[in-house]
């Protein structure tokens, strides 16, 4: 783990700078709702409140129990503690009704509240059979019953996660509602939602514990460098659709957020190991021998609580060869054939270490130090070729306090390269004519992609309910974030500047809650961010919930989000990337010229993207057995951003300069480049539904089932736009149904999935084609031994049918694109491809022991 003493003296100010805003906005930010508080003062004699703890039947707490004084619109949900209050509450006698989904709802009769007192209610709820629903966190940030979310949004639970096979949680994402699932390896897989993926996508922002988890250089998720292991992941949320109102820009298409465990709720020693193959021993496989894939791991995590203070630690170690294939890149002269790939090492690990320190307070506040490091190795693809990660760093380091109406945090991020370099121009530059008689470790280093990214943020929020406002609860905050970034003047603009690249960012939001009546509630939020590079954005949130009864809504919503250019897409400035070819960020414009000087064609800076969505949907329980939720949506589009696009070439007579110092975007040597950039698209409407349901077929086993459409209503490209303003890269059709059980007697627990994804084209950068549609069969066993461990077994790809066959094109380009051969076949085992140029995956057998004391 990096010290923080190991921190240059610049990011201390830069820390010191980002507090001091954060102050300024917490007092600018907080004054209309300190003086809106102040008007009730009044009135607060002739109120009292409610107050207490849910637990369960062990005294663990219960979040998301809904706690509610019927016939009237006053009630709150419980904590992540399992505490709750009620404020504002006419003096009166009342029936109190508890309920939480996986529990039995009760009503306690003649509860008195007296004016200026508050009255303690701790409840004790019996669980039941019925696991549907649930509570999330990340739609309104806070805890609240799944179906009173105005979102759609998905939690997996502790419990589903720690009853799969393998190192990581990912597999359960497959069944996540409107999620593109993308397997790219053993242990990596990439996600997206409602259309316009890429082979390097950061659409999805990624949370971890209420931090951002992105790579400063490039805008990707963390992804599989996080530094959270399996067996600490408290629970993982998905949210389908712009989240950008209480998140900021990034969540353009949605937010994956992970939680880790609490030492206190969780408390022990956890121990888990897993081996998995598609074939072969696994001796030859780890040994290359065989050309199977296989992964082995192990992680833990033990936590306790000391008087006040928990802590915990948790670290795992994976390692594994993964599926494999040969891709081939452009000719280089004097040679005329196909250049083939060199230097890949299909061998994947990662290593994580973490831990914290947790300080309780008396009355639930508490003070949580944390950090994280994580090493990581593999193959990754990129919109140019794919990456060879070597010894890829990440860590963090945060402090949070947390209380009934405050949340406060500072945490810092860094991201390290390591001996990364580019597979695609490693290849090429190894066999380019200038390299000739040049050492391996120097062309490595001529391909490399040093990296060095920095992350600060801060944040402080506040909420308050307004007994005099109807019961509105208020949330309102400020976040700070701060990007440094170097590529240890390789291949961003640092290159030609010789300054690390620094980007500040301040955003304030507030969301309020209104409860019209005992079955209305009004949903008003927006967030306003003022970045350095682009003019402020202001991105509202409004919803409209109607609860028929008590376990069901139905909501329509609107949001915009803005997609801000991340540096990658700024401050890209890769010279010779492979020969004669560069790729330059658009932060100033580019003017595209032909041989004799006149202007062919002009091309702004990247500006944000837009994104405004309306949706319509219902969450409800039915009957105690049925749980659905479905929505429908139309998002507009205006200005997209394009993934890699090449601009000019000037082997046909075409050149790129930048439009604001109008010179030309030039090799190493001076040599021509054939220009790669980024720029922004026109206008594009989507529409469609999402739709997941859960259905206990009895007390033992559930069914469960989800489905999306997906249409491209119409696209205004621009003018020049190029091929990719019109594909769409993400299926039309896609569905998963399934059957699972904990409790299948004898301590056996188990469940299967089959999914469905119709075939897509898909265009990004260099790769163009079309990926075949599939149809998947997963399944697994697993049984409890002495009530301290678990015995784990899944098949995943077991049985495979396929749409047809892409046939990679001669080499990797966007003008060479694979060749799609439609025919549905299917077998066990049979590979099939889920991204373009990376192996096609097969079937993996994975057998695991936990062991929980």
């Amino acid at each position: 783990m990096v010290n923080v003493n190991s921190l240059s003296r610049r990011p201390r100010v830069a820390v010191r700078d980002l507090l001091r805003t954060v102050v300024r906005g917490v007092l600018r930010t907080h004054g209309v709702a300190l003086a809106l508080a102040a008007t009730p003062l009044l009135a607060a004699a002739q109120t009292g409140s409610l107050a207490g703890l849910v637990t369960d039947s062990v005294k663990a707490p219960q979040p998301g129990a809904q706690v509610t004084l019927v016939g009237t619109r006053f009630g709150a949900t419980s904590g992540l503690d399992g505490r709750y209050r009620i404020v504002g509450v006419p003096a009166g006698t009342y029936t109190v009704r508890v309920q939480r989904i996986g529990s039995n709802a009760r009503s306690f009769e003649g509860q008195r509240i007296a004016a200026g007192s508050e009255t303690t209610l701790d409840i004790t709820l019996a669980a039941n059979a019925l696991q549907l629903g649930g509570y999330v966190v990340s739609a309104s940030r806070r805890v609240e019953k799944i179906t009173d979310a105005p979102a759609t949004v998905t939690r997996i639970t502790a419990d589903q996660i720690a009853t799969t096979a393998g190192s990581n949680f990912t597999a359960v994402l497959k069944d996540v509602k409107g999620v593109d699932f993308i397997q790219t390896g053993v242990a990596a897989a990439g996600i997206n939602a409602r259309g316009f993926n890429s082979a390097f996508n950061n659409r999805m922002l990624q949370m971890e514990d209420n931090r951002i988890a992105v790579l400063p250089e490039n805008g990707l998720p963390v992804g599989v460098f996080t530094t959270i292991p399996k067996v600490d992941v408290a629970g993982v949320e998905v949210l389908v659709g712009p989240g950008a109102a209480l998140y900021g820009p990034d969540a353009s298409n949605g937010v994956v957020t992970l939680l880790s465990k609490d030492p206190k709720q969780y408390r022990g020693l956890t121990m888990e190991t897993s081996m998995g193959t598609n074939g072969g021993s696994l001796g030859d496989t780890f040994k290359d021998r065989a050309g199977h894939a296989a992964v082995a791991d192990f992680q833990f995590r033990y936590a306790n609580v000391w008087k006040k203070l928990g802590y915990k630690v948790t670290g795992e170690r994976l390692w594994g060869r993964d599926w494999r294939n040969t891709n081939f890149y452009a000719p280089v002269a004097p040679r005329t054939t196909p250049s083939p790939e060199l230097g890949i090492d299909w061998g994947t690990s990662y290593n994580r270490l973490g831990g914290a320190l947790v300080y309780y307070f008396d009355g639930g506040a508490r003070l949580e130090y944390q950090g994280g490091a994580s090493k990581s190795n593999g193959v990754g693809v990129t919109s140019a070729g794919r990456n060879q990660l070597k010894d890829w760093g990440y860590w963090n380091q945060q402090v949070r306090y947390t209380s009934e109406h405050w949340f406060a945090q500072a945490y810092a991020t860094r991201s390290l390269s390591g001996s990364t370099f580019a597979l695609n121009g490693y290849s090429t530059n190894r066999l380019a004519a200038r390299f000739n008689g040049v050492s391996d470790d120097s062309v490595l280093k001529a391909s490399s992609f040093p990296a060095d990214g920095r992350l600060l943020a801060a944040e402080v929020q506040n909420n308050v309910t307004l007994p005099a406002l109807l019961n509105t609860r208020v949330i309102s905050g400020v976040q700070v974030r701060r990007d440094q970034v170097s590529s240890k003047r390789v291949w961003l603009s640092d290159a030609i500047s010789g300054e690390d690249i620094t980007l500040t960012q301040v955003g304030v939001y507030a969301q309020t809650e209104t409860p019209l009546n005992d079955r209305t509630k009004l949903v008003l939020g927006g967030r306003y961010d003022n970045p350095e590079f682009y003019d402020p954005q202001f991105s509202p949130k409004a919803a409209l919930l109607i609860s028929p009864d008590e376990n069901s809504t139905l909501r329509i919503t609107f949001n915009r989000a803005f997609k801000s250019p991340s540096i990658l897409q700024t401050n890209f400035f890769y010279r010779d990337f492979s020969p004669s070819v560069g790729v330059f960020g658009n932060k100033d414009g580019i003017v595209v010229k032909n041989a004799a000087g006149v202007v062919q064609r002009t091309i702004d800076p990247v500006v944000p993207e837009v994104n405004n969505t309306v949706e319509l949907g219902y969450k409800g329980v039915i009957k105690d057995r049925l749980y659905l939720d479905v929505a429908g949506y139309v998002a507009r589009y205006k200005a997209f951003l394009s993934p890699l696009v090449i601009v000019a070439n000037p082997f046909a007579g075409t050149f790129a300069y930048n439009a604001k110092t109008d010179v030309k975007y030039l090799g190493m040597t001076n040599n021509e480049q054939i220009a790669l950039t980024y720029f922004n698209l026109g206008k594009a409407t989507l529409s469609g539904i999402d739709a997941g349901l859960r259905y206990v077929v009895s007390e033992r086993v559930n069914a469960s089932a989800t489905m999306s459409l997906l249409k491209l209503d119409s696209i205004i490209p621009k003018a020049g736009d190029p091929a990719e303003a019109t594909a769409l890269n993400a299926p039309s059709f896609k569905a998963t149904a399934g059957m699972d059980s904990r409790d299948m007697g004898f301590g056996t627990m188990g469940g299967f999935t089959v999914r469905f994804v119709k075939d897509y084209q898909f265009l990004s950068g260099a790769h163009n084609g079309r990926i075949p549609g599939i149809v998947t069969f997963d399944f697994n066993v697993g049984k409890k031994i002495a009530d301290v461990a678990t015995l784990t077994f899944a098949m995943s790809n077991l049985f495979t049918c396929t749409s047809g066959t892409s046939t990679p094109g001669a080499w990797v380009a966007a003008t060479v694109p694979s060749v799609y051969s439609r025919g549905w076949g299917c077998g066990l085992g049979r590979k099939h491809i889920e991204i373009l140029d990376m192996p096609a995956v097969g079937s993996m057998a994975t057998i695991g022991i936990r062991i929980d004391r």
